[in-house]
């Protein structure tokens, strides 16, 4: 009786314990999983302890306590370092404001809100307020609206705030982007995962890594609306879900990916998960996929456990590691990918062995580790990425109705871009605090909306003579959107030094960006925390630096999945760091210190300028890499075109088991051949890739190695490409259009003796955007052939101008609102569809179309150049 007694009043202390609570996890199993995953980051970080973790004293209901261990539990490592608890309960309560408010809410699974409505951090942007400047901006627009609605008209304002130009890869805050009022791809999905975030709309950044069919990338954003993933273009709104302009690229694709925070449990194909994120595959709601599994074995056929997997992707001339895993017990490793080729490189202990793997053709490839590094030799391969898919297109009416309402939108953020300082308003300040008037006008014009920012910065600090050189060391986003107090901070704590040259100075002292970290006030916080015995001491040998980084700060690989770098400051309060952040608090402490300091970022090791030159410093070994080598690249004279880094070719090197590209995208010492680098002694690889229209590459890979004291050359060979001119259809050049300036011509005078381009183009959309700004680089290629472009608005684009367009070659630019030249276009080349745009096409001096691009591809005016020196030939 006793024993039943006991019993019953056990079980209703446990039924009143769980009812008398709302619980933010329901599932008790999951809830002790995240609260000891919680008690490890605490131990973590338990030099930030009263910053992070005094807001659990607070009188806290069930549901703000789990929810706020959830995001503690799984936050990347940056997140523990650089805000403090309160920013993280403020958050935890708009969530549920936006829960309380919007009836979606109460329907959505517990798990898809607590990943995707929850986390503040999308990708590796600076966190901000912005879930509450944002809430209280959409709740009344938004009202009333169902959730599919709700989450089209939330993309509408994000249109109406942020529009697509490309940029650097640190990614803006959404405040920042709307302050600035246009970023990358990488910032309008950030941007707009926030705000529908903001409202109790589920969503995610997803990416396609890298494309297979041309080079770059893409992100942009799922929502779960009615109880299923579907996708929007971030800030390009569409009148339904499930649209955009890379409906028909993402078709081609060979991954799309997402990082999820925490243990998150979906229906979705798992690549990847640690104790802190799941990555997930959502590649098969856009287009067929397969399996693709490997086997890696020794020389012996034995299969090879543990060993690195690496499926890498044809992209910007590298192997781009799309997926990488370790192989279990029989030697394999899997993954769904999309039907192109891969290259699948498979290593350890520097043992290695690598296959192409064309997916549509085979299930498996077998590959045996029996390479060793050293050996030299050359390969030649092809490339093949997806086959083009068509995709069906909205009714006209729909998408004209849209393109007005778009149209409209434009005109609010450029009202809105009109309210930024004028040249002539900041010719005005440069005159009152006697600066020079050419460089402040030019900072003004970078600042963007930041501008009131910056010119505070330059009244407060007007007579400091580095108050130019300064605000000219960083990097134009840094220019948008660094608040005036952090320049400020920055400026009066420079040591500076005249004793060294100016270009050393500007690069190793004066600036405070190190790599593509947020900018953030260091300088006070590193010379107010160290005493003047350390100081004097790092000053006379920079290895007391070192010294006190390896015994203070401990080292993770893990911790800080999403990439985005500790602030120095962060990094000096919790003690602990990825290797990225460690080197860039490495270089702001010597920096701080008046000690010139730097990341290579070719290679991204620290240096320290000494004795007249760049040193390498080392943390893990005892003695750093020297560059003792030099090698030096030509230009094949067979090449018919220039080949340009990270386009057509990279050097990489062997480290831990495979090429690593060393960075030198936009680094004058790979701007003109003959190009001569500096090179640490090692093993090397130089590849090209050529390619052509249709997408395929040809690769060339040559593998070699360079010793100390090394003068090697070599040349930089792009292979031909293995195709035939075709002729599309042929256009009837009597046909006249209508120029924007009222002359109508037709286009037989267009095309002349030369031939002609034409160019159908949306002036709002991100593709058109990439290939007119394609075009002007290759401007000095069109002049010297001599033929015009015909540039098309036939979308009925309200406030087009071709002004809008600058330094490009030989254009006419025409309307075509009842799209009859696009119409004829499509005719002759056989499209019974519509064409995404743009849509290029080269028509010869007989009205043959003997060259054809539809929609987003990088690289079209070269092939476009490929195509036109081809027909020269044939004439």
């Amino acid at each position: 009786m006793k024993t039943i007694l006991y019993s019953f009043i056990l079980s209703l202390a446990i039924l009143c314990s769980c009812t008398g609570k709302k619980h933010f996890i329901s599932d008790r199993d999951y809830r002790s999983q995240v609260e000891q995953q919680f008690e490890k980051r605490k131990k973590l970080a338990q030099h930030r302890d009263k910053k992070l973790f005094s807001v659990f004293e607070k009188d806290l209901t069930a549901e703000q306590e789990e929810a706020l261990k959830f995001l503690y539990a799984y936050m990347p490592l940056s997140d523990l370092a650089d805000y403090n608890g309160e920013y993280y309960l403020d958050q935890v309560n708009l969530t549920f404001q936006a829960r309380d408010t919007f009836s979606w809410c109460k329907t959505l699974p517990e798990d898809i809100f607590r990943h995707f409505v929850l986390p503040i951090r999308v990708n590796n942007e600076n966190l901000d307020t912005s879930r509450a400047v944002f809430f209280k901006e959409l709740k009344d627009r938004i009202k009333g609206m169902s959730m599919a609605d709700a989450a089209l008209e939330v993309n509408h304002w994000c249109h109406e705030k942020v529009n697509y130009r490309g940029s650097d890869g640190r990614t803006s805050s959404p405040l920042a982007s709307v302050r600035t009022s246009f970023g990358r791809c990488g910032e309008e999905s950030t941007f707009t995962v926030a705000a529908m975030r903001s409202v109790g709309i589920p969503a995610r950044q997803v990416y396609t890594p890298r494309w297979a069919h041309t080079d770059d990338n893409h992100a942009w954003v799922e929502v779960f609306v009615d109880n299923k993933w579907q996708y929007l273009g971030a800030c390009e709104p569409e009148a339904v879900l499930n649209k955009g302009w890379f409906d028909i690229p993402v078709k081609r694709a060979m991954m799309v990916h997402t990082n999820v925070m925490g243990i998150y449990e979906g229906t979705e194909n798992v690549l990847e998960q640690t104790d802190l994120s799941t990555k997930i595959n959502s590649l098969s709601a856009y287009t067929v996929t397969k399996p693709a599994v490997v086997k890696v074995t020794d020389t012996k056929g034995l299969p090879v456990e543990g060993a690195s997997v690496v499926f890498g992707i044809y992209n910007y001339a590298e192997y781009y590691p799309m997926v990488s895993s370790k192989t279990d017990k029989d030697g394999l490793a899997r993954i769904e990918t999309g039907l192109g080729d891969l290259q699948v490189w498979a290593s350890k202990d520097s043992i290695y062995g690598y296959s192409r793997f064309p997916v549509a053709a085979i299930d498996t490839v077998m590959i045996k580790l029996d390479r060793k590094p050293g050996e030299a030799y050359t390969e030649v391969s092809e490339n093949i990425p997806p086959v083009e898919k068509t995709v069906e297109s909205l009714p006209a009416e729909r998408q004209e109705e849209n393109s007005r309402r778009v149209a409209y939108e434009d005109s609010l953020r450029n009202a809105y871009m009109e309210t930024f300082m004028k040249p002539v308003q900041a010719e005005a300040l440069a005159l009152e605090l006697k600066l020079d008037t050419a460089r402040v006008k030019r900072i003004i014009a970078l600042s963007y909306g930041n501008w009131r920012d910056i010119s505070l910065y330059l009244r407060n600090n007007a007579s400091n003579p580095l108050v130019l050189d300064f605000i000219e060391s960083l990097s134009e986003k840094d220019v948008r959107d660094t608040p005036e107090k952090y320049l400020t901070d920055h400026l009066i704590h420079v040591k500076h030094d005249v004793t060294l040259p100016v270009d050393v100075f500007n690069e190793g002292i004066l600036t405070a960006r190190v790599i593509n970290e947020l900018v953030r006030p260091w300088r006070s916080f590193l010379q107010t925390h160290f005493n003047d015995e350390f100081k004097e001491k790092a000053r006379m040998d920079v290895g007391v630096i070192t010294k006190w980084i390896n015994d203070s700060i401990t080292i993770t690989t893990t911790e800080n999945y999403m990439g985005c770098p500790l602030s120095p400051v962060g990094v000096y309060e919790l003690r602990v760091a990825d290797k990225r952040s460690r080197n860039i608090f490495f270089v702001a402490l010597c920096r701080s210190l008046g000690i010139p300091a730097r990341v290579d970022l070719a290679t991204l090791l620290p240096q320290v300028y000494k004795n007249g030159s760049w040193v390498n410093i080392a943390f893990e070994t005892t003695t750093a890499p020297v560059k003792s080598a030099t090698l030096k690249l030509l230009n094949d004279e067979k090449n018919t075109i220039k080949p340009e880094y990270y386009i057509h070719y990279t050097l990489q090197k062997f480290t831990d088991g495979r090429f690593v590209t060393l960075d030198y995208e936009g680094s004058e010492l790979v701007s003109e051949f003959p190009v001569t680098l500096d090179l640490e002694p090692g093993y090397y690889l130089l590849m090209t890739g050529h390619r052509s229209n249709d997408g395929s590459v040809m690769v060339r890979s040559e593998y070699f190695t360079i010793n100390k004291g090394d003068n090697l050359t070599k040349a930089v060979i792009l292979e031909p490409l293995r195709q035939t001119r075709m002729v599309a259809g042929k256009l009837p050049l009597d046909m006249k259009v209508a120029g924007t300036d009222g002359q109508i011509v037709a286009l037989s005078e267009l095309a002349g003796d030369k031939g002609m381009v034409i160019a159908f183009i949306n002036p709002g959309n991100e593709p058109t955007r990439h290939i007119m700004s394609d075009i002007p680089l290759l401007k000095a290629d069109f002049d010297k052939w001599g033929g015009k472009f015909l540039f098309v608005v036939s979308e009925g684009v309200s406030g087009f101008k071709p002004g809008m367009y600058t330094n490009l070659p030989m254009a006419v630019f025409s309307m075509d609102d009842k799209k009859e030249l696009l119409n004829a276009v499509t005719k002759a080349t056989g499209k019974t569809t519509g064409v995404a745009l743009p849509y290029v096409v080269f028509v010869d001096n007989k009205g043959d179309i003997t060259f054809t691009s539809a929609g987003y591809r990088i690289g079209i005016g070269e092939n476009l150049l490929k195509e036109i020196k081809a027909t020269q030939v044939q004439l």
